[in-house]
């Protein structure tokens, strides 16, 4: 889905609001992704932000088993009309709120992109069906039951008597 930003800008407000709902096939062929987008033009700068909804078929990195992970986040976007480059030539910092995709003159914005891209930038690094998934008897056999290192092995050989206190005497004790 494309829109147009001159139908926007001939608007009075400038804005519009655009419900959104696309299957992809990378993500899940059965539930679509869902958007509630909010477009405002001011000036040279377009705005783009709402909530975006998804559910994902991802497959778990520790057993790889398939699994299902649902998605609900707000998102913001800004984009610019025309070039910056021609009017920051020299240097020009970036602060918050200065990440602008640039159009270099377009004018249609493709949502169905801008949506596809806010799902991706939200998949978890680590993709985990289960926050207690230790995988399958497979993968068990390859996992070390004790983690220690040769190096901490002088430190069992200390002995600690358990009724001895640090801090003071058997005759203070009484």
């Amino acid at each position: 889905m494309k829109i147009k930003i001159s139908d926007i800008e001939s608007k009075t407000e400038k804005k519009e609001h655009i419900s959104f709902s696309e299957v992809y096939d990378e993500f899940n062929k059965d539930i679509p992704v869902s958007a509630d987008l909010n477009i405002e033009i001011n000036g040279n700068i377009i705005k783009i932000y709402g909530n975006v909804k998804a559910v994902l078929n991802l497959t778990c990195d520790i057993c790889l088993k398939e699994f299902t992970k649902e998605l609900n986040f707000e998102t913001e976007e800004y984009y610019i009309k025309n070039s910056l480059n021609d009017k920051y030539i020299n240097e020009f910092e970036i602060n918050e709120n200065k990440f602008y995709e640039d159009l270099n003159g377009e004018d249609e914005i493709d949502i169905s992109n801008f949506v596809y891209q806010c799902v991706i930038l939200h998949i978890p690094n680590k993709l985990v069906c289960d926050i207690n998934c230790n995988g399958d008897e497979n993968l068990q056999k390859y996992i070390k039951k004790e983690n220690s290192d040769p190096r901490l092995e002088i430190f069992k050989q200390i002995k600690i008597e358990k009724d001895k206190d640090y801090g003071s005497t058997k005759e203070e004790n009484g």
